[in-house]
Order: structure tokens, then sequence, then C-alpha cells
């Protein structure tokens, strides 16, 4: 939700995943953090995609589902994680069972991984981060997940979505050559979480790079090009999912790019 923001407060590197990971794995990811002599700092997140996350943590380590939801996270005194983000649909390569029903929640790291006890965390966590993120591909990499035809299918459509400005159900489906209700299984089965919500999230995730962009964004300007059918459904839509009106949204960034670490 502010990007400058999280970037002066939090250390983030990803990693590429090796080659026998990358039908599964978008990246690993790195976060550390110093606010032992600070106040601590709350980073405003929206998904932007049904990514599913392994970490390895303390206090805790699991597996968090894609949420669909603002979720607030917060940064105090010292703090390391080291993570690894599937692509969309990728977790049924670990999970047999559908993941309808998972979304918003956090599973326990040795339901999925036993192996992955308190001595594992630990000595994940006395690694170098690029190293650390070495051991966490090993633990994932263990389970010779499989390829699945799927998985890659879910990965095509939300490229499409992006790259061909699909905006509607009706309009995937056309470009797959399927039914809706075929599609809609599809992602509730890999993913967890309806298509719909991806096509609303890319519209609302647009129009807050817009905010953040513009010196003087027009409401009524990003309803349109949004394809909303007015401006009160677009900022309305925009408070429920992002937590504040675009206004209030506008002033915080606004804001927030002179604020001192």
């Amino acid at each position: 939700m502010d990007p400058e923001g999280f970037a002066r407060h939090i250390r983030f590197q990803t990693y590429i995943p090796p080659a026998g990971l990358a039908p599964f794995i978008r990246h690993f990811w790195t976060l550390s953090w110093n606010r032992a002599s600070r106040e601590p700092y709350i980073s405003e997140q929206v998904l932007h995609r049904p990514y599913v996350d392994v970490y390895v943590s303390r206090p805790d380590s699991g597996i968090q589902c894609a949420f669909r939801d603002k979720r607030d996270y917060v940064a105090s005194d010292d703090g390391r994680i080291i993570g690894a983000r599937l692509l969309p649909g990728a977790f049924r390569a670990f999970w047999s069972e559908s993941l309808a029903g998972l979304h918003n929640g956090t599973l326990a790291l040795r339901q999925v991984f036993p192996e992955a006890d308190a001595s594992f965390v630990e000595g994940v966590l006395a690694l170098e981060d690029d190293a650390a993120a070495g051991a966490l591909a090993d633990l994932i990499q263990a389970r010779r997940p499989q390829p699945d035809p799927n998985i890659a299918l879910i990965n095509e459509i939300l490229a499409a979505i992006d790259s061909d400005g699909l905006q509607t159900v009706g309009d995937v489906a056309q470009w797959i050559g399927k039914s809706e209700r075929w599609l809609q299984k599809l992602f509730q089965d890999y993913v967890g979480i309806g298509i719909k919500w991806q096509l609303q999230r890319n519209k609302l995730l647009d129009a807050a790079k817009s905010i953040r962009d513009s010196d003087n964004p027009s409401w009524a300007d990003l309803a349109y090009d949004l394809g909303y059918s007015s401006q009160q459904h677009f900022i309305s839509d925009f408070k429920r999912v992002l937590g504040r009106t675009p206004g209030q949204y506008k002033r915080e960034v606004s804001s927030n790019k002179g604020a001192q670490v």
C-alpha cells in the first residue's frame, strides 16, 4: 500500500528458484528489520495475486495461504523471515485436496513438511540470507513436486488478464475456450479464491498505483478507465478492499513521502 515507506523501513531481497522448482516457485525472499530503538512499523498490504508463502521465522513458521483482504504486518524490535512465494495454484503440488476454504489462514509448517522441526528452523535462521533461501529450497525440493498442467494454465490465465485487458469471467472463459463454471471450479480447487476476486483486485491495484503516481487524480476518470458504472461504485469498492477512500489513500501516501525512518 505504501511501497516507498516499506522500502525505507524493511530490508527485502528476492532470490531466483533453482530450475527444478521454477514451475512452482515465483521467488524466494528474505525480510529483515531493526526497530529496537524506534517505534514499530506497520505495513499495510493487499495481495495482488493469490499467492501462498512458505516461511521460517522466530517465533513461528508456517504456510500463509492466500488472503483476500487487507492485512497489517507489524515490524517491531529486530526480526527476520525467510520465505518462498509459490506461484498461484502451485500449492496443489504439495496439498492433495481442494484449496477452497484455506484462504486467509495459516497452516503449520510441519503439516506439509514434517521434517521442518525446531532444529531445522534454527539451522536455517543461522545462515546468511542466500544460504537460508537455499536451505528452504532443499526442503521444498525434497517433496519432489510433480508438474501439473493446471498450474501452468492458471498462470497463463493471470498473465492474459494483465496483457489482454480481460475484465470479466466471461472474457476469460472465451479467451481460454472453457465454460465459466469450469473456470470457477479450477480456481476454487487450485487457488482457493474465485477468479472474480482477481479481476477486481487488478482494477483496484491499478487504481492505487494511479493515485500514487498522479499529483491530482480524478476519481471520475479513474472509475471510467477501470470500467466502473459510477464514481461512487468505484469509491465504495476501493474503501471496502483497501480500507479507506481514494482521497484518504492519496493524502496518506503523500504525507508518508516526507516521513523519516
